[in-house]
Formats: C-alpha cells, structure tokens, sequence
C-alpha cells in the first residue's frame, strides 16, 4: 500500500488493522487508510508525516512507535509485486485466523489445567462467540463430509470475500490466474501456452513462495529450468526442493504419488503440462465423462488446499471444438476449471531474438472477477515475449486500445451487421450484390464478410458460371458481440 495506490481498497477489502502481528504494521495500516479517505496523496512521506501528527502519553510520535522513516523504507523495498497485493493479504489474514483460534484455544486450555470451573465456564462463552465471529469472517466451511457449506454470513451481510486472480500480472493492474482454483490455458501448438503458465511459477518464486510443474509432456528438467532462468527465475530457488520441485512421472502410479506430495507440501502455484497426456497415462477414456471427471478430482487436489493449479491443453482439429472452445474434447473436463480458462492464439510466433505477440481470449471465468476487470468481452490482451536480449526473455501482459476479434486484427462489426441483415433478407445473393447494396470501401466489405464466412454466420458455395451464392446461416448483431467496434 506505501507503493501502489490501487492496493489500498484491495487490501482493505481483505484485512482488518487488527489482524497485522506487529503493532507497528496496525498503527502504518490506519496512517494509509486515513489518507486514502481523506484523498489525500499516499507515499512514505505522507505516511510519516500523518504517523508523526500522533503522539503517546510519554510524547513519543507513532512515526518513532513504528521504527521511523527507515522502516517505512524497508517495508517498501521488501514488496517484490505491488499486483500481488490481495495474495499478501490473504496471507496475513490466514495467519490472523491461526493467531486468534490459538489464542481461544491456549486460553481454555489454561483454565482447564487451573481447575478454576467458574472462570472456566465464564471464559467459555466469550470463546464460542469469538471462535463463531472467526469463522463467520473468514468464511469458514463444515468439515462434514456431507458437502453442506455454512451460509449464516447471509445474516451478517458480511459476504465472504472473492479473491481476484492473483499470479501472471496484467499491466492493467490484475492477475490472470486464481489461488485455490483450476485454471487451465488451451490453444495450438507453438502459441506460448507453457510461457504463459511459467510466468506464474517465476512470480512465485520471486515473490518468495513456492511451486511446482508436473510434466507430462517429458520436455526435460534441464529444458525447463532454462526457460524459468529466462523468464527471471533465481538459480538459489530453482535448485531449492524446498521452493521449487519438477516432477516428470513415468506412470499412473507416479503421477498420484506426484499429485499426493504436492498436495501435502501446497505450493503457491502448480503447473500441469499437459492435460492431454494425462489421462492416457491414467489409463483413463477421453469419450467418457465419468471417467474424466474421476481424473480431474485427482489434478484437482492441490486447487482444494489454496494453490493456483494450471493446466496446460491443446485445441483440436474438429471445427466445432474450435468453435466452441472445448479444447479439451468433453464438456465435463471444462466444467472442472473453477478458475479462468485463457485460449491463446498466435498474432506474432515466438521466436529466439524476436518479440512473439499471442493473443489471450477468456473462455471461462467462473467467479467473474477477471472479465470485471477487463472491459470489452472476452478479449483479455496480448502475451509479449521478448527475446531479443541474450540470456534473458521479458514478458507482460498488455491490453490494445481497440477492440480485435480472435486474429487480433480489427473487426468491421457494423459492416458485418449490415452485410448478415442482407444476405438475412436475400438469400442466395452473390459477393457483388453484397458489395452494391453495402456500398463503401470494398476491402472492408471484403475484409467484413470473410470474418462472417469464419465465424460460421454466413456460408458460400459456388452458383451457375464463376459466381458464388451466401447463405445465412446465423445472424449476427453488433450488440451481441463481445468485441464490438464502435467506429467502422
């Protein structure tokens, strides 16, 4: 918050001043807030200088209470990602949440061994409504195997929080992918489907957490490390089991086992490259639902513990799943991710000393947190990868000013409407009679109908001599289209 505006309503959103450890941090929190509410300016400066405006009883300003301009100083330089502001909040909230039930605990537990009943009994009660009011803010769950979760919050009107998505930033301010949810990126061969996911394993590590690629598609543990050092991962954290573990199962048997231990150990992110070769290696049936469902739960696992589970599939060659974005060739193996699911789509391949630019698509996403931060439909941006420097590859996530349609290339949608009303209305109709009755420039006509005859809106077959006849097929309107563009 002392280095990024935006997080304050993030961050307050999550956490209470109460639930810093430190004093210290309490007393900086409510200096923050104050301003913020204030609209005053927030910086180091006008921190310090709101912590200095309060003294104590022995005269002493809260600005020395905390540690003075030095420590404010460092709590700045020790925050790696401001955009990972509510994943660090979610951090102190849970040990908040620890802190607190251990306080409960320890308490009853000391009145119990002092064979006082009475104060024993006393404390009791404030216990129970302490441990309730915990749980009712943290959004806690019954641990009954019967599936049934607590909506008593409905009462509070305190709604359980809906984290953003948290890892692989965006430079609008967001994050691509969930903590605690199945996220997956599909798309064809050579759009940087892996890079993409990597990122969140770099950012991770970077960010002083841990994680973990599963790597089914046997690209090699010397291959993958030299992209993560690429990418900006440390040396220190890669050859440290502790914060990052690869793992290359051989077998079914191998892959749960890899599944089981990454559970226990609930790194920040997992990464499973890819979906499509695990479920032969389980010996699973990719026509059966139920049998995909069952392999899911498995990879699904480490997602139900907190960490940003994501999977890497490819888009098959069937028209229609390319259409629908069912990459993954069954509708219940999409129904699994609880995350987002991004398609990626080539608009400049990547390349050794070139910049490659995909294009990112949301497909799916569940809690909507992600399309509330990107305006336009499903158009998320672009994925640059820039490998023109020796030994290293930079990467961001960016928006485009205009709107684009999956080629990334502009889309004429009030042309395309003009043109599907007419073909609607005359069946059978040749690409001149088209091109008279729009009128304008005949390339963007051109350039309008095609997009009609790719999408599948319009079809076209040949008529008598060289000419072709269109036929609606669907019709399509400017206001349904997630990536409308206002001036043709």
């Amino acid at each position: 918050m002392l280095i990024s505006t935006d997080a304050i309503d993030q961050v307050t959103a999550v956490l209470y001043p109460s639930d810093y450890y430190r004093p210290a941090h309490e007393q900086i929190h409510d200096a923050i807030v104050d301003l913020h509410h204030r609209g005053d300016p927030v910086d180091m400066v006008t921190v310090a200088a709101e912590l200095a405006r309060h003294t104590d009883h022995r005269g002493r300003t809260r600005l020395e209470q905390v540690g003075g301009h030095a420590y404010l100083h460092t709590l700045a330089a020790e925050v790696p990602i401001a955009a990972n502001a509510t994943h660090y909040a979610n951090l102190v909230r849970d040990k908040a949440r620890l802190r607190a039930l251990v306080d409960d605990g320890t308490k009853l537990v000391q009145l119990g061994y002092a064979g006082d009943l009475d104060k024993a009994e006393r404390f009791l009660g404030d216990a129970v409504d302490h441990i309730t009011e915990t749980a009712m803010r943290f959004g806690a769950t019954t641990t009954s195997s019967t599936g049934f979760r607590d909506l008593s919050w409905i009462l509070t009107g305190q709604a359980p929080v809906i984290p953003p998505p948290v890892w692989v930033h965006h430079e609008a301010g967001h994050g691509l992918f969930y903590d605690g949810k199945v996220n997956g990126v599909f798309g064809d061969p050579e759009t940087a489907k892996t890079w993409l996911a990597q990122c969140a394993i770099v950012e991770a590590l970077n960010a002083g957490g841990t994680a973990a690629m599963v790597d089914v598609d046997h690209n090699g543990e010397n291959h993958t490390a030299a992209r993560l050092l690429l990418l900006g991962a440390r040396p220190e954290h890669l050859a440290n089991p502790e914060k990052f573990r690869y793992y290359d199962p051989q077998d079914g048997d191998q892959l749960r086992h890899d599944i089981t231990e990454i559970t226990t150990r609930r790194p920040n992110v997992v990464l499973i490259d890819s979906l499509g070769e695990i479920f032969p290696m389980l010996g699973l049936n990719t026509n059966d639902g139920d049998e995909i469902t069952g392999g899911l739960r498995l990879i699904s696992k480490p997602a139900d513990v907190g960490s940003c589970v994501i999977f890497i599939d490819h888009l098959p060659k069937s028209t229609e799943a390319r259409a629908t974005g069912f990459a993954i060739g069954s509708i219940a193996k999409k129904r699994a991710i609880r995350g987002s699911y991004i398609r990626a789509e080539e608009s400049t391949k990547p390349a050794p000393g070139q910049v490659g630019k995909i294009n990112l698509f949301i497909e799916k996403d569940t809690s909507g947190e992600l399309r509330r931060a990107v305006p336009g439909g499903k158009y998320l941006g672009k994925f640059v990868l820039d490998s023109t420097q020796p030994h290293i590859t930079t990467w961001k996530v960016v928006r485009d000013d205009a709107p684009t349609g999956p080629s990334g290339q502009k889309r004429y949608t009030r042309v395309m409407e003009r043109i599907s009303r007419f073909v609607e209305d005359n069946d059978q109709c040749t690409g001149r009679d088209i091109r008279e009755a729009i009128g304008g420039r005949p390339e963007i006509v051109a350039k309008a109908l095609k997009t009609l005859l790719d999408e599948d809106f319009i079809s076209v077959h040949k008529g008598a001599g060289r000419s072709h006849r269109h036929h609606a097929i669907a019709q399509y309107r400017e206001a349904e289209d997630d990536n409308a563009q206002p001036d043709d």
